[in-house]
């Protein structure tokens, strides 16, 4: 694994080398089964890990978002689908730590609970149909005395089959809906798990569905609510923020272990007519060069992004460059990879080999919400100095509704 000085901070007192190394000895194997490493979860159970982000006065480690992001790279780099699947559980207490320090209400027990308890959460933010939106649920919560009754489906939700708690959100049947964040056991009545995760890559994440039928959630579950497709709203957008950049890092891990991977290979491949090992020759050097480039990029702007919210920096301002790395990450990150494979030639080809592999893996970046259409729209609609929402909205009555009302004056 390459480290930029004074990028990234120092992962070991979190993430041992000894640990990182159970960890990547696992990832094939996981990916072959296309099943969670146990192995993995163990060892970072082991670690602490669960309570990486949890203040320390709640039994945490009290890490901020830069830390958070440099241990995601490294295990990202060790196991892909291991480390995208602990993310979601990172997001979610990111996003409670977020919400603690602006309600400063009782959520402080559930991060107490996780960091004690090494609980692991999965995030079911994810839904069919909902289009990325991260605002919105098409589930629907009903009122049933002192609780919110939620019947529907997540999917693909990280961790399902393997965590203690289950983070979700679902939309209420008023007038001016609502959508509630909670925190449910995985064991509740109503709730379980289906295995359906059969991807490209990310096959290690246990990336199932989470069902729901008439499952009751308790209003001290609650830890969040806001209006339905509001993001004006601070928490949500500290969430946004702390998911694009830990996601990017995890990629960025993927990226920076297929480089590793390809530099020994071309230092292994010849060019037997030109007598000469790959990577002494200037053609190959340039196409990882380029590559280099490319991550580098985005090493400094994730890191940086990081080190800014972590200063105090109002979430508002950091949500487009933010939403601007990831995107420019879905792009960039597959296409250094690719380009780190064809440079190796066929031997990078086998199914069975590391490259192939994370490959794979480096494409599923394109997949997380917020997605690459409402993410750009967002960001011209920001540029043009329009108004902008991360729901992607193509046919924008507003808009019709402002230029009518422009034009009879």
């Amino acid at each position: 694994m390459i480290d930029y000085d004074g990028l990234w901070p120092d992962t070991t007192p979190y993430l041992a080398p000894e640990v990182l190394a159970g960890i990547a000895a696992d990832a094939a194997r996981a990916d072959r089964e296309g099943r969670i490493s146990e192995r993995g979860l163990t060892l970072l159970r082991e670690s602490n890990w669960p309570g990486l982000a949890v203040p320390e006065k709640f039994g945490g480690q009290g890490a901020g978002l830069l830390l958070c992001c440099a241990t995601q790279r490294e295990l990202a780099a060790a196991d892909p689908g291991l480390a995208i699947a602990l993310n979601m559980h990172l997001f979610s207490i990111g996003l409670m730590v977020e919400h603690w320090r602006r309600r400063a209400d009782v959520s402080w027990l559930l991060m107490e609970a996780i960091a004690t308890q090494g609980r692991l959460l999965a995030s079911a933010f994810a839904e069919p149909d909902l289009g990325g939106s991260v605002s919105r649920s098409t589930l629907r919560a009903r009122r049933d005395g002192a609780s919110w009754v939620v019947s529907g489906r997540k999917a693909p939700c990280s961790l399902a089959g393997v965590a203690d708690l289950v983070c979700l959100q679902a939309q209420t049947e008023e007038a001016d809906p609502r959508v509630l964040v909670a925190l449910l056991p995985m064991s509740a009545p109503g709730l379980r798990v289906e295995r359906t995760w059969d991807a490209l890559g990310m096959r290690g994440s246990a990336s199932d569905t989470v069902l729901l039928e008439d499952c009751a959630i308790p209003d001290e579950l609650v830890f969040y609510q806001a209006r339905a497709g509001a993001e004006d709203d601070d928490v949500l957008t500290a969430g946004v923020v702390w998911f694009a950049l830990t996601v990017t890092a995890a990629y960025l891990g993927v990226a920076q272990a297929a480089r590793t991977a390809a530099a020994e290979l071309l230092r292994r491949g010849r060019i037997s007519h030109l007598g000469a090992r790959r990577a002494d020759l200037p053609s190959y050097q340039a196409a990882v060069g380029q590559a280099s480039a490319d991550l580098l990029a985005l090493e400094a702007g994730c890191a940086g992004l990081a080190a800014r919210m972590d200063a105090g920096a109002d979430p508002a301002t950091l949500i487009e460059p933010a939403l601007a790395v990831k995107e420019r990450a879905a792009v960039a990150v597959p296409a250094a990879v690719a380009a780190l494979v064809e440079s190796c030639g066929g031997m990078a080809y086998g199914a069975n080999g590391a490259l192939s592999r994370l490959w794979r893996d480096a494409q599923a970046i394109r997949f997380h919400p917020p997605t690459g259409p409402a993410v750009r729209q967002y960001l011209g609609r920001r540029a043009l100095g329009v108004p902008a929402r991360l729901d992607l909205d193509e046919a924008a009555p507003w808009l019709i509704e402002r230029t009518a009302a422009e034009r009879n004056g």
